[in-house]
């Protein structure tokens, strides 16, 4: 019998790159896959598990790095696992002796998804897996079937696609200087709006169109719908604005600030049989509160906040920070509670932290950042993306939280978070910072993310970008098809 043919799996840290590739990344694991002695650096040469930070007494997030990493097949049962280590380092690469004899430890059975071990001690590796810690021979490398690696490699590199005749061309950059892009099919007409970085953040600016093209054709018009309006305390941070329909209604969900800097969560709703163009059409902004009538928090901004709907609830996500600008900063967390879709103004039970910026992509480089969720549902499936790094350079990254149709969304332990982004500047070339994304379904029933991103390592200026999610046979949703 022809024996089964096996390639090397390696696991490794990158040397880190001042403006390209900053340790919060090089410090986490890596994965390549050898054939033939030709290797394939996974997921396109960027980190794929991130050893999880940590929350110091004053509720600060302190990040972790880890190095020098093994690998061992691990048998038990007749079952083989694999076991990934790595010694806890300082930013600075060099090991934390506070920890020094343990490992960041990690599991897998397919090098797809993986078990958090956290930091393991030698004793606690062998209570584990039920072997000492020579029997484990941890190494850099293992060779691993065919058959797997062929499922590696399919699942962590990007896929090609054929552009079909009938496909928009949206090739980026479609808009620049517009964040936060949201699309809406209403009424058989696109709508799209953004954050206007052109207009220093300041009112909100709708196109409309009958093809996705048109949106962004150069004598497209724009339709202002809400001003600054200092009465009213719309000053400045016109940032993030959604549509949603809820309950029947067209709703309009933003951030804006008043003279002093405090972004808060506000929503408008479209009258009946209103014009989405015409801003008289539109009823008074109001902001959200607690169900006790109270600000959604006492201290800190509240931003981006976004609709999940689970069977018959809804839940409203929203990014909310502290002390953001001092050594006591806690970063952006995602916070959900629920609300009425009756009265979306206001929530009915008690906001929950869902989750904050524990891995090295979200928390790279001081920027500490979960912000931007949005939600789209696919075969019984909650798919919440958000995004984590540097909103206006080339860190951001979209990450994903998942959870089931009908779940109590505000019971945490349904929420499953992924440790690796979905998309980041090593996704798609020549896109850099891909982030603060919205989902929408075309007249054909095909799904696109929508999101800003930069041209290169060194812009700051985001532009507008969007492209189809393709779907595997197993309903699972691809983020990084190149299509040509």
């Amino acid at each position: 019998m022809e024996e089964r043919k096996k390639e090397v799996l390696r696991v490794y840290n990158r040397k880190t790159v001042k403006g390209q590739y900053p340790n919060g990344l090089a410090y986490s694991v890596h994965l390549s896959v050898k054939e033939n002695e030709e290797e394939c650096p996974l997921h396109n040469n960027y980190g794929l598990v991130f050893p999880k930070a940590w929350v110091n007494e004053d509720n600060v997030i302190v990040p972790s790095f880890v190095g020098n990493l093994k690998v061992a097949a691990v048998k038990k049962d007749g079952a083989v696992t694999y076991l990934i280590t790595g010694e806890d380092w300082k930013s600075d690469g060099s090991v934390n002796s506070e920890n020094k004899g343990s490992f960041w430890s990690w599991s897998t059975a397919d090098f797809l998804t993986f078990d958090e071990w956290g930091i393991c001690s030698g004793a606690q590796l062998c209570e584990k897996t039920g072997l000492t810690l020579e029997a484990i021979r941890m190494t850099d490398q293992i060779a691993i079937p065919d058959e797997m690696a062929q499922c590696i490699k399919h699942h962590w590199n990007a896929l090609h696609a054929k552009r079909q005749m009938t496909e928009p061309k949206l090739k980026f950059p479609l808009a620049r200087g517009l964040a936060d892009p949201v699309v809406l099919l209403w009424k058989d007409d696109y709508y799209f709006i953004a954050t206007n970085d052109n207009e220093n953040d300041i009112g909100f600016y709708v196109r409309k169109a009958h093809e996705l093209e048109d949106l962004f054709a150069k004598d497209v018009k724009t339709y202002k719908i809400l001003d600054k309006d200092t009465e009213n305390g719309f000053v400045q941070l016109f940032w993030a604005p959604e549509f949603h329909v809820l309950n029947g209604s067209l709703y309009l969900l933003f951030t804006v600030s008043d003279s002093e800097w405090n972004p808060q969560c506000h929503i408008m709703k479209l009258k009946e049989n209103g014009d989405i163009l015409n801003p008289k059409d539109w009823e008074k902004p109001i902001r959200v509160r607690r169900a006790n009538g109270g600000f959604l928090s006492e201290k800190g901004i509240n931003i981006d906040m976004t609709p999940v709907k689970s069977g018959e609830r809804y839940f409203y996500v929203w990014s909310h920070r502290k002390n953001i600008g001092t050594p006591l900063d806690t970063g952006s967390m995602l916070m959900i509670d629920e609300f009425d879709p009756v009265h979306p103004e206001r929530l009915i039970s008690e906001p929950k932290c869902l989750s904050r910026p524990l891995y090295g992509f979200e928390n790279t480089e001081h920027t500490i950042n979960n912000e931007g969720p949005y939600a789209f549902y696919y075969h019984n499936k909650i798919y919440l993306a958000y995004s984590g790094g540097d909103a206006r350079g080339y860190l951001y990254a979209i990450g994903m939280l998942t959870a089931n149709d009908g779940d109590d969304l505000c019971d945490l332990s349904v929420w499953e978070k992924a440790k690796t982004p979905i998309a980041s500047f090593a996704t798609i070339p020549g896109e850099y910072g891909p982030g603060h994304n919205s989902f929408f379904w075309d007249r054909d029933q095909n799904l696109w993310i929508a999101y800003h991103a930069v041209t290169s390592f060194e812009e700051k200026i985001v532009s507008s970008g969007m492209r189809r999610v393709y779907f595997e046979q197993d309903k699972t949703p691809r983020f990084d098809v190149i299509v040509e």
